[in-house]
C-alpha cells in the first residue's frame, strides 16, 4: 500500500475511533488487509481508494467525522459528497443506519444521489480484524462480504449506465475463481464428501464454497439482489459474461464465457444451499 494512502487510512481510523464511531474497511482495498488472502493467491487489482462503511444514527454524526478529517488536511471533493481526498489518496466514507438510509437507501443531502447499502449490516456485523503489518486497529469485511456487495454494487451501476460495473464484475469473477484456492486451505477438497452439497471439480470448488458463505451471510433484503444477479447472469451473452469475455477474441472468449458459466453454477449451487441452511 503507497504511503499516502497508509497514512490516510490511519488518521481515518484515528479519526472515527476519537468520535467512538464505528468503521469498517469494505472496499478493494481489504484485499491488503484481509487474513483470508494468502501469498500465493494471484494479486487482486490495486486501489488508491479505501471505502468505509460508518455507522452512524444521524447526518450530524456523520458530518462530525468528514470535519474532522478536513481539518486534518483532507480535501473534500467537489462533485462527490462522500469522497475525500489526502494527496494521491482517496477516502470514500459510506454512513449506514436505520435513520440515514432507511429500506437500505441512502440519499445524499445535497445532490440527493440516491446509493443502496443493503447488506451493509450484516456485512459490517461479520467484519474482522485487520491482519496487516501496518497494524491499523479497524475492522475489514470477509470475502463473502465483499462479494455480497459487490454483486450488489454491480447490479445497481449496470442499471444506471456506470462504467464501473465491468469492475464490480472482474472482482466478482475474482472471487469466484480464486476463493479458498490458497495451498494451505483444505476447503474445496472438503466438498467431495460434504452431504448435500458433494462437489467434484476443484477449480470451480471455490465458487461453491463463496456462495454458500454468501447465502449464509446475506439478509432477505440483500439475498433479493443476488437472486436478480443470478437470474440475469447465467444466460451465455448477459452483461456479466460479455464482461469476462471483453478483449478476447472467437475461441478465446468462448472458453472464458464457458469458464464464466461453470463459475457461476458453482456459486448459485452453494449459494442455495447457504440459504437453506439460514432458514
Amino acid at each position: 500500500m503507497e504511503s499516502e494512502l497508509t497514512k490516510a487510512v490511519h488518521e481515518v481510523a484515528s479519526a472515527a475511533e476519537d468520535l467512538k464511531l464505528d468503521i469498517v474497511l469494505v472496499g478493494a482495498l481489504m484485499a491488503e488487509f484481509t487474513p483470508e488472502i494468502e501469498a500465493d493467491y494471484p494479486r487482486f487489482r490495486r486501489t488508491n481508494d479505501a471505502d468505509f462503511a460508518v455507522y452512524v444514527r444521524d447526518w450530524p454524526t456523520y458530518k462530525k467525522l468528514r470535519d474532522a478529517l478536513i481539518e486534518q488536511k483532507f480535501k473534500p471533493n467537489p462533485k462527490i459528497e462522500h469522497r475525500l481526498h489526502q494527496g494521491s489518496a482517496m477516502v470514500d466514507l459510506i454512513p449506514y443506519g436505520s435513520q440515514v438510509a432507511p429500506d437500505g437507501k441512502l440519499a445524499w443531502p445535497e445532490s440527493g444521489f440516491e446509493m443502496t447499502v443493503t447488506g451493509f449490516d450484516e456485512v459490517c456485523a461479520a467484519a474482522r480484524k485487520s491482519a496487516s503489518p501496518s497494524e491499523v486497529p479497524m475492522p475489514v469485511i470477509t470475502v463473502p462480504g465483499f462479494a455480497l456487495l459487490k454483486i450488489i454494487a454491480y447490479l445497481d451501476r449496470k442499471g444506471r449506465g456506470d462504467a464501473k460495473h465491468k469492475d464490480d464484475a472482474r472482482d466478482i469473477e475474482y472471487w469466484l475463481r480464486n476463493y479458498a484456492g490458497g495451498t494451505k486451505d483444505e476447503r474445496r477438497f472438503a466438498l467431495v464428501e460434504e452431504p448435500e452439497l458433494a462437489h467434484q471439480d476443484y477449480e470451480t470448488a471455490g465458487a461453491v464454497l463463496l456462495g454458500k458463505e454468501v447465502g449464509a451471510l446475506a439478509s432477505t433484503e440483500a439475498a433479493a439482489y443476488v437472486d436478480r444477479f443470478l437470474r440475469e447472469s447465467e444466460d451465455r451473452y448477459s452483461p456479466f459474461m460479455d464482461v469476462l469475455a471483453a478483449g478476447a477474441m472467437d475461441e478465446a472468449a468462448d472458453k472464458k464465457r464457458d469458464d464464466g458459466l461453470a463459475l457461476l453454477s458453482a456459486f448459485k449451487k452453494g449459494y442455495l444451499q447457504g440459504r437453506k441452511q439460514e432458514r
